[in-house]
């Protein structure tokens, strides 16, 4: 089998997605309940593609923490390089000549896309014709905005315009390319900066188009996103599920939602649950959701307390909810210390309101999050949900959310004085909802964004 590594360009600076991409880097907002990163992880490896380098730029140390995730679970290995200034996607080729020396070929992805194609097919196709470059084609709403193929009876593309007035098709450059490895060292000694711009007109006459027919979009845009969320977020979701719909959880936070607040606790002696803590957890587990505990622990990190310490915490607190016929599937604690006060940044990606301890959770127990809830009593516990795709959140009124935090949750989150009262809630809107339909949708749209 022809040996292929790709090329992931995922260092876009997503300006035209903030205020989301102020605290996300755009490879990594959610779609399906998935980091868009994760869903070309799942192509490549799908794909058999086992080697796969990533560009950095914006919130690199956010994507950093990801591919460290990544690595320990899948078979396709991601390998960062950082560009402390964007290099232009030519550039991230020219910094790397040597890329291709050891492999055939290599996918180029412009990784703010979500695709439904088959790279095996994409592969084949390539390997099936006589050129060196393979482009892959979607049909655009407008032409205009893409940079637009004409082809001839043979699939190759003879002509090549980006952004024309006067279209001369609606076959749009996909920005997913296979190059042989001669043409990829050729294109990294061009001294371009962009490859749409500067390269691809070389190429006219020597590539060939796949046009593909299936759901295409660029994630550029917040128009492109919501249509993004709305028509393929359960089909996004449904991807990582080979036997159907994955398992909706519950995510909750521990100190001040399941048990009284005590700072850095770290006596087992001290733990209470509070009132209906094991009577909620057995009904969501009863209707069918996984209940995991998600919690900042920078005690930990702080050096107050060590990681026996919340061990035995949690021992604890595992031991109480049994005593009343009631359990959880995982707990996930997050050690990091934090530099700032500020529990609406990010600063590790799997410290709330990061939300990689659910991303976490969802590959080590098969969850589906774009079904999934959130509960917590701060903001930071809202945002991790939002973050991470969650169907919605629950904030718990009256617990450490102050005035200002409270301006930030939005119609998306809901309220509760109570876990009984958020339980009523999140059950009556899954019976409401049912579940949904995670087939491929039929429209295909592409918007070209930055």
């Amino acid at each position: 089998m022809t040996r292929t590594k790709a090329l992931l360009l995922a260092a876009g600076e997503g300006t035209r997605l903030r205020p989301l991409t102020e605290v996300l880097p755009k490879c990594l907002v959610p779609l399906g309940g998935r980091p868009l990163l994760a869903h070309w992880v799942h192509t490549l490896e799908s794909a058999g593609v086992r080697e796969a380098l990533v560009n950095t730029n914006a919130h690199a140390s956010l994507v950093r923490d990801y591919l460290a995730l990544n690595n320990t679970r899948s078979a396709t290995r991601l390998v960062e390089t950082h560009e402390p200034r964007l290099l232009g996607s030519a550039g991230t080729l020219a910094a790397h000549p040597g890329f291709a020396d050891d492999a055939e070929a290599v996918l180029i992805i412009y990784a703010d896309n979500l695709s439904g194609i088959d790279l095996t097919t994409l592969l084949q196709f390539h390997a099936s014709h006589s050129d060196p470059f393979t482009m892959l084609l979607f049909r655009a709403s407008d032409p205009s905005a893409c940079g637009i193929a004409t082809l001839d009876t043979d699939n190759r593309i003879v002509a090549f315009e980006e952004k024309p007035k006067q279209p001369s098709s609606d076959l749009a450059n996909a920005g997913l390319y296979v190059v042989d490895a001669a043409v990829y060292r050729d294109m990294a000694t061009a001294n371009a900066f962009d490859i749409g711009h500067d390269l691809l007109p070389r190429y006219t006459g020597h590539m060939r188009g796949l046009p593909f027919n299936g759901f295409h979009l660029d994630v550029g845009s917040p128009q492109s996103y919501r249509h993004g969320q709305q028509e393929a977020g359960a089909w996004a979701a449904s991807r990582f599920h080979k036997d159907g719909p994955g398992k909706p959880a519950i995510f909750l936070d521990r100190d001040g939602t399941l048990i009284e607040d005590v700072p850095y606790l770290r006596d087992p002696k001290a733990v209470r649950l509070v009132p209906d803590a094991a009577k909620t957890l057995q009904r969501f587990r009863d209707a069918g959701f996984a209940c995991v505990i998600t919690t900042n622990q920078s005690g930990v990190g702080r050096g107050m307390m060590s990681k026996a310490d919340l061990a035995r915490v949690h021992d604890a607190f595992i031991s109480d909810l049994a005593a009343q016929g009631a359990s959880v599937d995982a707990i996930y604690h997050c050690p990091t210390k934090p530099s700032i006060t500020d529990r609406r940044t990010i600063e590790d990606l799997n410290r709330k309101p990061g939300p990689g301890m659910l991303w976490q959770a969802a590959m080590d127990l098969g969850l589906d999050v774009h079904r999934s809830w959130m509960i917590g009593d701060m903001v930071s516990d809202i945002l991790a949900g939002r973050y991470a795709g969650c169907a919605g959140s629950v904030w718990l009124r009256g617990g450490n959310s102050n005035s200002e935090e409270n301006g930030l949750i939005n119609h998306t989150t809901l309220g509760a004085t109570s876990l009984e009262e958020a339980a009523d809630t999140i059950l009556r809107r899954h019976a409401t909802d049912g579940i949904r339909e995670a087939s491929i949708p039929s429209t295909a749209q592409g918007v070209q964004g930055s």
